[in-house]
């Protein structure tokens, strides 16, 4: 089965987007699905400033669907799944309240 975030068949019109290169200002072209890209000028990494890890965080099939996180996200990998644990919490007791 294929992750539905990376099935292009599911992508909007924000799912292909442009950023200026931080060190020579040439546009990168990203996909939602890149993590990072190298600028076709400079030769610098630039790492996708859109992209939303948090699947990434906790699939142990993460580095076969994206590839390597970047080592910041890695650091804060334990914060990033209190967070996520502490909405679904907030979200599952809403529903609960709901009912």
């Amino acid at each position: 089965m294929k992750c539905p975030g990376q099935d292009t068949r599911y992508w909007g019109a924000d799912s292909i987007f442009e950023v200026k290169c931080p060190e020579c200002s040439t546009i990168i072209e990203f996909f939602k699905d890149d993590t990072w890209r190298k600028c076709k000028k400079c030769s610098t990494v630039v790492h996708n400033p859109h992209m939303d890890f948090g699947c990434a965080l906790h699939c142990p099939y993460a580095e076969e669907c994206i590839g390597a996180l970047p080592e910041e996200l890695w650091e804060k990998r334990q914060e990033l799944l209190k967070e996520k644990e502490k909405a679904l919490e907030k979200k599952g007791a809403e529903s609960e309240e709901e009912s």
